[in-house]
């Protein structure tokens, strides 16, 4: 009998330290914690199409930032309401600098053998550089040095710069996007809180929402202006149509790069929120993981910028 009461004992145990356990509540002066390591197994930002939106006229722009030590691309797009009542919504926009894992110096010194025709190098993504609205995710909430990824792309980076015959700056390696587009899964609600009017279009003292900060006149008078890579959203209120901009600053630096990616995530404000909530607990029997998630577009910029 009592052989038999620890057997029970111990398939209990299992069960109850074998689930997984709810995703921790994010926090600002938290770092990634080690058991909390975001894994491509989990990497599942799927959105359905919602009829309740639409989005139209995405476009770019490229221009050189107002304190000179910099450049600014600048995302346009529409949120439009196809029903008549008011939407509560959740955007993040990410611009990015991605290239694949191919050093062209070291394989122009030493070539790839043609008799290998699978390249990993091909299909491994480097994120080298990454803006993001309404503010950037630090990195130590997106990995640390107990992730097997962080290893992997150090590796890869350290690789280039003790490469033969290089000598061009190489900067740090970032998170890859997957990464932060999990984590942005996770807590949807850190996104910019945005208004999709109905037929009851906003007042006109709410016609602009923006995060600029004017220059003070000691600023003007210096030409020295401290808070142009902080302005990263200007949005116009429309009765059914928000206007929505974002600004992605990248400074002038020893490996500079502009962005050739972005991502434009849409979040259900309020299932957003019961998400989070959902996401605290245990699933009841039957309970339906909530999806929050509207609108999910890669865009390639594949051109070359004209600055203004």
């Amino acid at each position: 009998m009592k052989k038999f009461a620890t057997i029970l004992i111990l398939l209990y145990s299992l069960l109850l330290f074998g689930q997984n356990p709810p995703i921790r509540e994010a926090s600002d002066n938290k770092p990634q914690e080690k058991g909390d390591i975001i894994k491509i197994e989990d990497f599942f930002p799927i959105s359905m199409e919602d009829p309740r939106i639409s989005i139209t006229d995405v476009s770019v722009d490229r221009r050189y930032s107002p304190d000179g030590k910099g450049e600014i691309l600048d995302i346009l797009f529409n949120i439009d309401n196809n029903t008549s009542e008011r939407i509560d919504l959740y955007v993040w926009v990410l611009a990015y600098y991605e290239t694949n894992a191919v050093d062209k110096d070291e394989r122009r010194i030493i070539p790839y053998p043609q008799w290998r025709v699978n390249d990993p190098d091909k299909r491994t993504f480097i994120n080298r550089f990454i803006k993001i609205t309404p503010k950037d995710i630090p990195i130590d909430k997106i990995w640390s040095p107990e992730d097997p990824d962080y290893k992997k792309y150090h590796n890869i980076v350290q690789r280039m710069r003790n490469a033969v015959g290089s000598i061009k700056v190489i900067g740090d390696v970032y998170p890859p996007v997957w990464k932060y587009v999990s984590y942005i899964m996770r807590y949807p609600t850190q996104g910019l809180p945005v208004i999709l009017y109905g037929d009851q279009g906003p007042t006109p003292d709410k016609l602009l929402y923006t995060n600029y900060i004017p220059p003070t006149p000691e600023e003007k008078r210096t030409k020295i202006f401290k808070h142009i890579p902080d302005h990263t959203y200007t949005i116009n209120y429309n009765r059914r149509r928000t206007i929505f901009r974002s600004h992605h600053y990248s400074d002038y630096r020893a490996d500079f790069t502009f962005f050739n990616m972005f991502r434009i995530l849409i979040f259900d404000a309020q299932k957003a929120k019961q998400f989070e909530e959902q996401a605290k607990r245990e699933l009841k029997e039957g309970e339906v993981p909530i999806d929050a998630l509207m609108y999910h577009r890669i865009f390639y910029i594949n051109r070359d910028l004209k600055i203004k």
